[in-house]
């Protein structure tokens, strides 16, 4: 009762005593972050999402980086791709540039008011303001197709100076390096793109796919070919587009298909798709009517553990193929899937529908274990699910209702509501409920969970995001949830409560004096495991100074207290200092280094370090025991954006235990140590 105490005094002064707007408060000119410090933010929350799932999203996020749009032209289906923007808020930007002209500055952006101060920072990632204001979008010819293209290659190797015991004894059949190298072409009307990787053990590259899509052809809104992901309404049936972290609550259900930019090796469709629909226009009176359709089929081969008949047990996800267990894996199954999508607008409303059919050619035969009773059974699987979203000035509210089907087990009702009000520029307030039936499932769901599917689970989430004061930004979340069905490692249904809380302040800095920042975070989250509540304690405490344009420095503290009925508390934390310079005037070459102590008593309590990452990644690692680790990474990028190199050192000591890791992937040794290279080039 006194977290919920505290979010409801939170929203009540954000409501009741808003900050006045003042010209000095919104200037024109404006604040962006970078992208390192933006990727940086996203890892944060990296902990409680895989990393395939958080490295797809920030590659999408990166292409939409490398190809910004032009915020005077940009359409409202182009500008719906970030998933930073509401329904509301991109109206509003169509209408204020309709109303007072095209745009002179980003700055601009201050003055419409559902705009809210973090998002203004973001902004200026994925948007631009050409030269040529006012100018209207050229109509699709066929010569546009092949002019104005944009080709990026790049290839990366991990290389580790150890050896694993599955490599000592033949377990693993291949080398221990990585590597992935990945091809992208973009331009107005054309996406192209292709990769091949090869995981450590591995004997040859058997992860490939490529894709060609083009777009805003017309009624012809995008049409795809290859390997691609598809979500639409709130994710239940097809969430492949969203991000499922209680992070991205607030951000919009990006619509439609996209091509799959990363190296995931599951959970996508391969085969093609295409969407036609209405020219999306905004009258300033609001009388607008929209449609869209969209048809997708699929044939994909998937990974499975087999039964002794043949069925299959479980769809493995791991994607690993280095033993002679894992290649007997391989692709032994095949997936079959075919759907559709409609969706009609009218004014500030959207409904749709989604539907897809699925056909496997094994039987899914998961067990007769108590928590995989209600897991997906037979060969043919259908979802079908109704969405709606309205969405005008300071309110936006979405919802979808999902059921599954299935040729030989029940089928579930999933169903996701969320409202969103901006209360006043500076205070943005979320609440979401949600529930899965244990009997729900859908093979390319993703959505708002506490567990890692979006099944057998229902709850209640508050979100407060708020600038309450000058230079201080509040984020904070309370998510009560439980579970009906027992899940893996559970006797009894379940509940458990999440929150958290984080404070950030930036003082104003005057000119050639260094900049500072502070940062502290809480998590306190009551979840049962093996029976036993659990309570955990994070704290973040983080501090960012910039002596200059050329040096940051970060210095992070973090503690994990958890505690087992029974047991007296034990504690784990870590101290880890980030150092990044840049060596040339002209920002070309940027070294950083990191280095981090932990001590943690066990897994329980293990702690989270972010460290320098290679560009396009994600990287932070969760430790448990006692070591250190240290990363150094130097990256050069030639002055006009053509190529860039870097590589990334990385060590871990550590000093309660003579080897890392158990079984085939033991290091026979304390010492753990990796090199990293990454060549990109763009034209």
């Amino acid at each position: 009762m006194t977290l919920l105490s505290l979010l409801t005094f939170l929203c009540v002064v954000g409501i009741t005593e808003p900050k006045k707007d003042t010209d000095d408060d919104f200037r024109m000119s404006y604040e962006s972050v970078s992208w390192d410090d933006f990727v940086q933010s996203l890892s944060y929350d990296a902990e409680t999402t895989t990393n395939e799932s958080w490295q797809d999203y920030l590659l999408g996020l990166e292409q939409l980086h490398t190809n910004p749009l032009d915020i005077n032209t940009a359409t409202p289906e182009e500008m719906a791709l970030i998933p930073f923007l509401t329904a509301g808020q991109i109206e509003d930007i169509q209408a204020y540039i309709h109303l007072d002209g095209p745009m002179k500055t980003l700055g601009e952006l201050a003055l419409i008011p559902s705009i809210d101060t973090e998002t203004r920072r973001i902004l200026p990632l994925f948007f631009y303001v050409s030269d040529k204001r006012g100018k209207i979008k050229n109509t699709t010819g066929f010569k546009s197709l092949f002019t104005d293209h944009r080709h990026t290659i790049d290839t990366r190797f991990d290389i580790p100076l150890y050896r694993r015991k599955g490599f000592q004894t033949g377990y693993y059949k291949g080398d221990p390096v990585y590597n992935r190298t990945r091809y992208n072409m973009s331009s107005s009307h054309v996406l192209a793109g292709a990769h091949m990787e090869k995981d450590a053990g591995e004997r040859w590259y058997d992860s490939y796919g490529a894709y060609l899509m083009l777009k805003d052809l017309g009624i012809v809104r995008n049409v795809i070919f290859g390997d691609y992901r598809t979500g639409w309404g709130e994710g239940l049936v097809m969430g492949a587009r969203s991000l499922s972290s209680k992070s991205g609550m607030m951000n919009s259900s990006t619509q439609g298909i996209r091509p799959m930019t990363g190296t995931g090796e599951t959970g996508y469709m391969r085969g093609a798709a295409i969407t036609l629909g209405s020219d999306i226009q905004y009258p300033v009176n609001g009388n607008r009517i929209t449609w869209q359709t969209t048809v997708f089929a699929s044939y994909n081969l998937l990974d499975a553990t087999l039964n002794n008949d043949g069925t299959a047990k479980t769809i493995v996800t791991t994607g690993y193929h280095r033993s002679e267990n894992e290649i007997l894996k391989k692709n032994n199954t095949s997936a079959t899937v075919v759907g559709a999508h409609a969706q009609l607008g009218f004014r500030h409303f959207t409904f749709g529908a989604t539907g897809y059919w699925q056909h496997f050619n094994r039987r899914l035969s998961p067990g007769n274990e108590k928590y995989r009773q209600w897991y997906p059974r037979g060969n043919d699987f259908g979802n079908i699910g109704l969405s709606a979203a309205y969405s005008r000035y300071r309110w936006t509210a979405s919802g979808e209702v999902a059921y599954n089907l299935s040729s030989e087990s029940q089928g579930g009702i999933a169903a996701l509501g969320k409202v969103i009000y901006l209360a006043t520029r500076n205070w943005k307030l979320g609440l979401a409920g949600r529930y899965y039936s244990h009997k729900y499932y859908s093979f390319y769901s993703s959505s708002i969970s506490e567990g890692s599917e979006t099944r057998n689970e229902s709850g209640i989430m508050l979100r407060v995001e708020a600038t309450p004061w000058r230079n201080w930004t509040l984020t904070s979340y309370l998510d009560f949830f439980s579970d009906y069905w027992p899940r893996y490692q559970m006797t009894h249904s379940s509940n458990g409560q999440d929150f958290m809380i984080e404070a950030r302040w930036k003082p104003d800095s005057k000119a050639n004096s260094a900049k500072h920042e502070l940062a502290l975070r809480y998590n306190m989250k009551r979840k049962e495991s093996n029976d036993v509540m659990i309570p955990h304690h994070r704290i973040r405490l983080q501090w960012t100074v910039e002596p200059g344009d050329r040096c940051k420095l970060q210095t992070t503290g973090n503690l994990h207290i958890a505690t087992r009925t029974g047991e007296n508390g034990k504690v784990g934390f870590s101290v880890s200092e980030n150092i990044k310079a840049v060596l040339l005037r002209n920002k070309s070459m940027i070294l950083t280094v990191m280095g981090a102590y932990f001590d943690t008593p066990d897994y329980l309590t293990r702690v989270y370090v972010y460290e320098p990452a290679l560009w396009n990644s994600i990287s932070g690692t969760t430790y448990f025991g006692q070591g250190i680790r240290t990363v150094a990474g130097l990256r050069y990028t030639h002055h006009r954006g053509h190529w860039m190199i870097e590589g990334r050192y990385s060590l871990t000591k550590m000093f309660d235990r003579d080897y890392i890791a158990s079984g085939e992937d033991m290091i026979p040794g304390n010492i753990k140590n990796d090199i990293s290279l990454q060549i990109r080039f763009t034209i």
